[in-house]
């Protein structure tokens, strides 16, 4: 068998380019930090790193949902802390006003006070958030919740809707960022001619304040109303509660995120990072190897009959 020297030459070379390609790839991984530099790298490792980061993108959004959606329910919170605090006064202003030690004057006064406290309220309720949209309007998030109906003495008007809105914080758990005002302060009469309940019948807290307090200025306070007033109370409390619950369920939910994106993070890790020790090394050896095969070259290509001629 003969070897011709065009034949030598290009198997030298050939190995030369094969050790340069197998350096720059070590070179590429290096500083890249990754050891899969494209799919035909590893396609079974490649496809997982896609999954991993898919994974990772979506758990970190539940993060973001959650942290959303506290900054809600922590305001709403704050909102129905003061409404729970001005019911109380209120209430108190109802037990003094039943008593028969009471006089017209003092009843006129409790009345007053009474009276600038449900202002308050509705104040409260018709709270804006951060983003500048109402609280307690559900989905008319840009239409105040509750006004006075001018044409219907006593009567209030709710103008947004009984809906809620649900945030993803896992594959399969949502929580409602906040609550309708109906749901808290009660469904009012409505526009005119719409007529307010009797007293014990009145849901809305607005519009029993209302009547207790011209009760109050008639020197004709009743329980009843005071009943109102004490079931508005027990409401408000309850969504109060309520809120607690889902900001609880958002810390655990959090904190069971985080020990996800922290796995996934480990697993992606040792999947596509490089081990720098290991790529030095083996930089190193590929760097000789490509001097040797260079050096070979150099002395194969004086094995030529010519040079002897």
């Amino acid at each position: 068998m003969r070897i011709s020297t065009s034949w030598a030459n290009q198997s030298s070379v050939n190995a030369m380019l094969d050790q340069q390609s197998r350096l720059q790839q070590t070179q590429m991984q290096i500083s890249t930090g990754k050891k899969i530099l494209t799919p035909s790298d590893d396609p079974v490792a490649a496809a997982h790193i896609i999954d991993l980061n898919q994974t990772l993108k979506q758990t970190e959004q539940y993060q973001s949902n959650i942290n959303y959606a506290r900054d809600r329910l922590t305001m709403e919170e704050g909102v129905l802390q003061g409404a729970t605090d001005i019911l109380q006064r209120i209430y108190e202003l109802g037990i003094q006003g039943l008593s028969d030690t009471n006089t017209p004057t003092s009843r006129n006064a409790a009345a007053v006070e009474m009276e600038s406290l449900n202002k308050q309220l509705v104040n409260l309720a018709n709270t804006k958030n951060a983003n500048g949209e109402y609280m307690f309007s559900g989905f008319k998030s840009n239409t105040q919740p509750f006004s006075k109906d001018a044409s219907n003495p006593g009567a209030y008007v709710y103008s947004g809707d009984v809906n809620t809105r649900p945030i993803q914080i896992d594959a399969v758990s949502q929580v409602a960022d906040g609550d309708p005002g109906s749901s808290v302060f009660g469904i009012p009469t409505g526009a005119s001619p719409a007529t307010v309940p009797l007293p014990g019948a009145i849901a809305n807290v607005f519009e029993a304040i209302d009547k207790f307090a011209t009760d109050l200025r008639a020197n004709a306070p009743t329980k009843a109303s005071l009943d109102d007033i004490s079931k508005s109370l027990d409401k408000i409390v309850t969504v109060r509660a309520s809120v607690g619950t889902r900001l609880n369920v958002l810390d655990r939910q959090e904190t069971i995120n985080s020990d996800a994106i922290l796995n996934t993070r480990t697993i992606l890790s040792n999947t596509e990072d490089l081990d720098y020790a290991e790529a030095i090394t083996k930089l190193t050896q590929q760097s000789a190897s490509v001097q040797a095969a260079q050096q070979t070259f150099a002395q194969v290509k004086k094995l030529s009959l010519f040079n002897y001629l």
